[in-house]
């Protein structure tokens, strides 16, 4: 396995760190402005985002002097992108021969990073005045839609979306009491 996915797998190992790469692959932004969106400290961001450094996942912030303090600006390495999609697939061959513990600890990496994402929302969206809730709602809105499935045509998309998405690893269906469960989250954008 390559070294790039390799550490991408570690670095998947903390939610957190996952939840940042996924603040950055909306764009540039500033530590603070992540520890916002993830309901954290920003000192814990400043720790991930060096971890993150470290493993060339992100580029040396840019420095931008303001009248009483600096603003560091980060976003993901230009090739972060590009060896992502190609470590996919090389991850998912890994998946299919993982030990059932190894397996686990993935899926549960994975949970838990969709799970850090899902409570920066929640504590945004706690912490957001009413009028500006307004105005998100005046231009769009919050949908959940749970699709549960037993039968043939169910295993042909999961293996059309898994094959879309490069690998089993990115998809977020579990299995449900009645069957797969697929769950589908629209979010509105918070900003």
């Amino acid at each position: 396995m390559s070294d790039f996915a390799e550490a991408l797998l570690e670095t998947f190992r903390h939610p957190l760190r996952g939840a940042i790469l996924y603040q950055l692959l909306k764009g540039r932004t500033t530590a603070s402005q992540i520890a916002q969106n993830l309901g954290e400290k920003p000192d814990r961001i400043y720790y991930h985002l060096k971890i993150l450094r470290e493993n060339n996942f992100i580029g040396e912030p840019e420095v931008v002097v303001r009248k009483n303090y600096i603003e560091k600006y980060y976003e993901l390495d230009p090739q972060f992108r590009e060896n992502f999609l190609q470590s996919v697939k090389e991850i998912g061959d890994k998946e299919k021969g993982m030990v059932p513990e190894e397996f686990k600890g993935l899926m549960l990496s994975f949970l838990s990073m969709a799970i850090s994402v899902l409570q920066g929302y929640r504590k945004r969206l706690e912490n957001m005045p009413p009028d500006k809730i307004q105005e998100i709602r005046e231009k769009d809105t919050f949908e959940v839609k749970p699709i549960f499935f037993d039968d043939d045509p169910y295993c042909t998309w999961l293996k059309e979306v898994r094959m879309l998405s490069h690998g089993s690893l990115m998809d977020m269906l579990t299995e449900g009491a009645e069957g797969n469960l697929g769950l589908l989250i629209g979010l509105p954008d918070l900003d």
